[in-house]
């Protein structure tokens, strides 16, 4: 249980540290967590409410489709993503077919098609 709530803030840590850094977004603050264009914000909860109906695998389907390495809006929306994956319960992911190595995997894989992968293997401790 130790093990699993440090892994859990560690990528709740690090998604922070990305969002701050490469955007200027405090994730603390619920106003801020805007994207420049509707059409990603409604994406964007597309992928959550697959994630919440246990649909996680084609939400990341979804989410690695849409990624073209240019729209930072993807990027972005790829941290939050994974930040809402790591709210959930162990339990939760397993019954998903789902894992936070996972997680960690799908933040390192964003963030390398993006050009930060140097900066969020640091923060995640790879």
């Amino acid at each position: 249980m130790v093990k699993e709530d440090y892994i859990v803030r560690i990528i709740h840590e690090a998604v922070r540290t990305l969002l701050k850094l490469i955007f200027g977004i405090d994730e603390a603050k619920q106003e801020e967590l805007t994207f420049s264009s509707a059409e990603a914000g409604e994406k964007y909860r597309r992928l959550r409410r697959l994630a919440e109906e246990g649909s996680i695998n084609e939400a990341e389907n979804l989410l690695t489709d849409w990624m073209d390495g240019q729209d930072r809006d993807f990027f972005q929306m790829a941290l939050l993503f994974y930040d809402y994956l790591g709210t959930f319960e162990e339990e939760r992911l397993e019954e998903a077919g789902y894992s936070r190595e996972e997680i960690t995997d799908g933040i390192l894989a964003a963030a390398k098609l993006y050009g930060y992968d140097g900066m969020a293997e640091a923060l995640l401790e790879q």
